[in-house]
């Protein structure tokens, strides 16, 4: 009778360095001019140019399509207006239209 038993030091797991958290934010806040802000009043339709809502030549604007296309559209854009403050969801469409 050969019985095999496994301690737990022979299990080896991957440890992740203490103190270091992931990042599980599924949006990021951008502060956008009131033009701006307007322009994303209506939301944007699945495949709409971002051209016609953002300046792709303005930094701020570029970094709002740069995290866009990174994240693949999956997570959510929060733009903040420089002026009133007031905040703006863009988020991708849900499978049912929701």
């Amino acid at each position: 009778m050969n019985n095999e038993t496994t301690t737990s030091g022979a299990v080896s797991i991957v440890d992740r360095p203490l103190g270091i958290k992931k990042d599980k934010r599924k949006y990021k806040e951008f502060t956008v001019s009131n033009e701006t802000f307007r322009r994303f009043q209506t939301g944007r339709a699945k495949f709409e140019r971002w051209s016609k809502y953002l300046n792709l030549q303005d930094d701020i604007e570029k970094s709002i399509y740069d995290y866009n296309i990174e994240s693949r559209g999956k997570n959510i854009i929060v733009l903040r207006n420089e002026e009133t403050g007031a905040l703006r969801a863009i988020r991708p469409r849900s499978n049912n239209e929701l």
